[in-house]
């Protein structure tokens, strides 16, 4: 079982990507990434018709396809995902439209406000079946600011849930 996590945010100070880093230190087999690593233009059917799928798509999903399992913490803005993390999904499913096919999945979502970025993690969870992923568990951590210290969720009911939908892969 190989595991595959990454942040759908492109800041360098994304609570998400921190949270992802700290949910897969609580399985095996797990390799952290960072999507801002792939330049991506953003998506344009008259770009892909004269240029091609750029060769950063190519390497992502190839990369992606290395995992059976993924772990992805969504940020959300303006109660949708980033347009960071929508175009890296256009991009992946234009060059292969089936990119998480067969893959189990859990979704994160962190906010420093009340609402724990349930709207995007929501979207995410309606989205990636659409490219053939499994979405087996989902948890939303509001507050993110407050609950995460030195590295690690202190809030233990939060906690909890982090390490019952890691466990989920086994």
């Amino acid at each position: 079982m190989k595991i595959i996590a990454f942040a759908g945010s492109n800041s360098s100070k994304s609570i998400n990507h921190q949270l992802v880093s700290y949910a897969v230190k609580l399985v095996e087999n797990f390799e952290v990434i960072k999507l801002n690593d792939y330049i991506v233009p953003m998506y344009s059917q008259d770009l892909e018709i004269s240029e091609g799928i750029p060769q950063s798509v190519k390497h992502l999903d190839a990369k992606l396809s290395e995992a059976n399992k993924l772990v992805i913490s969504v940020c959300e803005y303006n109660g949708n995902i980033s347009a960071f993390f929508k175009n890296i999904l256009e991009w992946l499913s234009r060059n292969n439209r089936d990119f998480l096919k067969n893959k189990q999945v859990v979704i994160l979502s962190a906010s420093p406000g009340a609402g724990g970025a349930q709207t995007a993690l929501a979207i995410t969870e309606r989205t990636l079946p659409y490219f053939g992923a499994e979405v087996v568990s989902k948890v939303s951590v509001k507050g993110f600011n407050d609950i995460f210290k030195d590295g690690k969720l202190v809030d233990q009911e939060l906690n909890n849930q982090l390490v019952k939908a890691m466990n989920s892969f086994r």
